[in-house]
């Protein structure tokens, strides 16, 4: 089932109102939207039919979200304006990265304000995290904690190890606090209630933030490996009918081959040339479902992102979602007359 609350026309993240939102999915680019008050930009990367899920529940300047999706997603996004996000992943089959550092069991993931996001999920995959107002945050660790919140996020990696007791309260956490927020925050002691709950999710969160500030690690960067993929991701979109060789990539970048191919396989797990296809893939998708009803002929949408051999781009395109591109079409055209 799929639905959306409001109370009392819920606003942005800091409002002191209600948002509740439910979602089930069968495709990659509705999953993308269905995070309420982010902005996300969502690209399959393993081979069939999509199907994910998003909980999301937000209430005075706190949200608490639950995502899964069964296939390997890349996906770059921006959270709320000034707000932390801090989540576990509960859900890890094969590799992942949040933030360009692989994700492990017992991990913390963590977002600073105003940070663009990279994540690269397994094929498997659900994580839970709440997204805190960062004055909020700040000035309970500042007021209760006696620590400066901005001098531990800067020494906090994107993902950090911590132990099970720490990992297993911020879980509890983050689980009750969705709880609350879906079921009884209408209630006569729902101020009374949340207060308590949101105490000991700050409490639990600055807590996993210091134990990870400690952590003995190695550092750990794939920012140039990143770089090269989204400047691929760049030139793909800026060159949209006529697709850039490896060659031309290489000139372009001034790189190597194997230093292109080394990028992707260390970030995403596929080939540049995979990953280059499925953007193109994405964003024909994207037009058949926005307006099914102003495209005449699929070819000419295809050849538009430089797709001319048409069985092969059908093969490609069933291969990824799981459908043809006329079953797109046509159950776009159903959904648009409803």
């Amino acid at each position: 089932m799929n639905f959306q609350i409001e109370f009392l026309d819920a606003g942005p993240l800091g409002s002191p109102k209600v948002h509740l939102s439910r979602r089930t999915t069968t495709d990659v680019l509705e999953q993308a939207d269905a995070l309420p008050f982010w902005s996300q930009d969502y690209t399959q990367l393993s081979k069939g039919t999509f199907s994910g899920a998003l909980n999301s529940a937000t209430f005075q300047g706190v949200q608490i979200f639950h995502e899964k999706m069964n296939r390997a997603v890349d996906q770059i996004a921006f959270a709320p304006t000034d707000a932390y996000v801090i989540g576990l992943p509960t859900t890890i089959d094969g590799d992942a990265t949040w933030g360009l550092m692989p994700v492990k069991a017992n991990s913390v993931i963590t977002l600073d304000k105003n940070t663009e996001l990279v994540f690269r999920t397994s094929n498997q995959s659900e994580i839970t995290a709440a997204v805190i107002s960062a004055q909020r945050l700040e000035d309970y660790a500042s007021q209760v904690e006696w620590v400066d919140l901005r001098k531990i996020m800067s020494n906090v990696r994107p993902v950090e190890t911590l132990s099970s007791d720490i990992t297993m309260r911020l879980q509890t956490s983050l689980t009750d606090g969705m709880h609350y927020i879906s079921k009884f925050c209408d209630s006569a002691d729902a101020q009374q209630i949340w207060r308590n709950l949101e105490s000991d999710l700050m409490a639990t969160c600055v807590q996993a933030l210091l134990q990870a500030n400690n952590s003995p690690s190695q550092n750990y960067d794939h920012r140039i490996h990143r770089y090269i993929v989204n400047r691929v991701r760049d030139l793909t979109l800026s060159n949209s009918g006529y697709p850039l060789s490896i060659e031309e990539l290489c000139v372009s970048l001034r790189i190597s081959r194997r230093t292109l191919n080394h990028a992707f396989i260390r970030v995403l797990g596929i080939t540049p040339v995979a990953y280059m296809r499925n953007v193109r893939l994405h964003r024909i998708r994207a037009e058949l479902q926005s307006a099914p009803h102003q495209v005449r002929y699929i070819a000419s949408v295809a050849a538009k992102w430089g797709f001319w051999h048409m069985s092969l781009f059908s093969r490609y395109y069933r291969e990824l979602f799981g459908e043809t591109p006329i079953e797109t079409l046509s159950r776009s055209r159903v959904g648009e007359r409803h």
